[in-house]
Formats: structure tokens, sequence, C-alpha cells
């Protein structure tokens, strides 16, 4: 039987979705959405994989030709690149809709997948005693996957970790980490395991290296020769190996590396959009609008501006 929120879950929701609209959680690849009235949304673009949790209210997504339904007792996994519309179905002023986004990185996944394959005795897809949950799933033909699942404890319990993390200065550069990897590790002990796993293909760790240099250089913007060159392949070998783990292009992820750092930046920073996208290497502030306008459904400036006023 699903079983929930806890009773800490909705406060720490409420304190960080503190105003109407998308709100940054303060952690890459986290935001939080509070919207106090029944409302329908365009589509917007997703890529990697991503964990939706409703803590108070109810939403309904519309992916690969099929409706979604999930609220506080059951949560979304999303995989892949997929477009999105959703329509929020109980909102009040009084009971707002509450939910977090938070980006599951692949290389995390591949990670938590390695430590699977080590111990044969380490279950993937559900807990020891659980018996499988009620589910809806939603598959496109490029592979990309969408997964709604009733909430369980272990699931509840890593993410009111992780959020609690996020409150102090240190705990977030320390704990939250932690508290991510075990959120990845209980997604893969439960029935959403197969589309985390669609995250990568495989462990490998040329790829895992290559997912870490492009973070770290992501404001130089290397090329897929020159990331090839790092992990000791053929620009070819790599791209077709890094497609078949990442579920996505290696240009693809460095460029939604290059928009969370961005966001990061003028969230964290308040830099202006402009300043942001030159410390990221974008060349074309044009550029840059457009691609984070696909990604996040709104332009920089009005993003920012939101957050600020916030």
């Amino acid at each position: 039987m699903p079983i929930g929120l806890s009773n800490e879950m909705l406060p720490l929701f409420s304190q960080r979705a503190g105003v109407e609209g998308v709100v940054e959680g303060n952690y890459p690849g986290l935001h939080f959405y509070r919207i106090s009235k029944p409302s329908s949304f365009k589509k917007v673009q997703y890529s990697g994989t991503r964990l939706i949790v409703v803590a108070q209210g109810c939403k309904r997504a519309r992916l690969h030709d099929r409706e979604l339904a999930y609220d506080a007792s059951r949560y979304l996994v999303m995989s892949g690149e997929t477009e999105v519309c959703a329509t929020v179905l109980e909102a009040t002023v009084e009971l707002p809709y509450l939910a977090m986004c938070l980006e599951l990185p692949a290389e995390l996944v591949a990670k938590n997948l390695l430590a699977f394959a080590d111990d044969s005795s380490a279950a993937l897809s559900s807990e020891p005693g659980v018996e499988p949950l009620p589910a809806a799933c939603a598959a496109s033909e490029d592979g990309s996957l969408a997964f709604v699942s009733a909430l369980d404890q272990p699931v509840t319990d890593a993410v009111t970790r992780f959020l609690r993390a996020l409150g102090d200065p240190l705990d977030r550069r320390v704990v939250a980490p932690l508290a991510m990897e075990e959120l990845v590790f209980r997604l893969l002990r439960t029935s959403a395991a197969k589309v985390v796993r669609n995250a990568v293909q495989a462990g490998d760790e040329a790829i895992n290296e290559a997912m870490r240099y492009m973070r770290q250089n992501a404001s130089v913007a290397p090329s897929v020769e020159q990331v090839a060159r790092h992990v000791g392949m053929s620009p070819s070998h790599f791209a077709h190996r890094f497609s078949a783990i990442a579920r996505t292009t290696p240009m693809r992820f460095l460029k939604q590396v290059r928009l969370e750092a961005a966001r990061e930046l003028m969230v964290q920073n308040k830099v202006r959009a402009g300043e942001a996208a030159q410390r990221v290497g974008y060349e074309s502030t044009s550029h840059f609008n457009r691609d984070f306008k696909a990604a996040y459904g709104a332009t920089p400036a009005s993003y920012a501006r939101q957050l600020r006023e916030g």
C-alpha cells in the first residue's frame, strides 16, 4: 500500500517552495514548484533522468501519448529526452500543489550499478519482502521512459535526509551528495529501477570519467575530440560508446551541464544571465537564450528575475 509522505517532508517542501512558480533548490539539478490553483502547462523538454516527488496536491502529465497521474503517494521518474505537457489537478491558496524535481546524474547511477554488479546477492528490483507496487509506464521509440510508482518508506526517508541536508552549508557540501547517492541506491531497489537504469546502459569507467571531465570543464566547452582524447578513445568510438551508455550524445550531455552551471550561477551568485552565459562558455547570448528556454521553459532573464524576486 502507498504510504505517502512523512510528517517532516511537507514542511521541508513548503519552506523551500516559498513563492509561486518554480523555485531553485540550491543544489545542482534541483528545483521546487508551488502552484496555488489548477493550471495547465505547455510542452517542456527534459533530458537525463529526473525524479519528481509531490508533497501536496495532484498532477497529470502527458508523455509519449500516455497520461500519468501522481500525487503525495506516487512519484514520477523520467529518463531520456522527454517532452511533457502537464496539468495541476488539485491546488488552492491554502493547500497549494508542492513538488520537487531532482536530476539523478548518470555517473551516479553508473556508480551504483557497478556496486550492484560487484555483489551478486544485491537485488535491483525491490527491497526484500516488498511486493511489486502499482505503477504506470510510458515509453517512446527512442528509448526514453516515464514511470509512476507508489512512494515507499526507504525512498521517503532518503528524500527527507537529502532535503534536511540542504539547510546547512556544510551539510549541503558533505551530507547532501551522500543522501543523493543513497536515494539513487534506493530507487534502484524499487519497481522504478528499470527507468533509473535507463540513464546508463552498462557500467563503464571511461564514460564515467568522461562525464566527470565534462562537468569539471563545462565552462570551456571541450569538443568531442578533446574528451575522447582525455579517456583514450578515438572520437568515433567514444561518441558511439557514450551514446550507448548515457542514452544521449556527448554534446547534448555537455549542453545540459553548461545550462545547469549557468542556472546555478544566476541563483547562488546572483550573476546576470549574459554573464552566466559567458562563464559557462557560450559565445552567443541568443544561442544560450534558445537553449535555456528549451530546457527550462523560460528565458534566462525572466527565470533569474523570478528567482531574485523570490
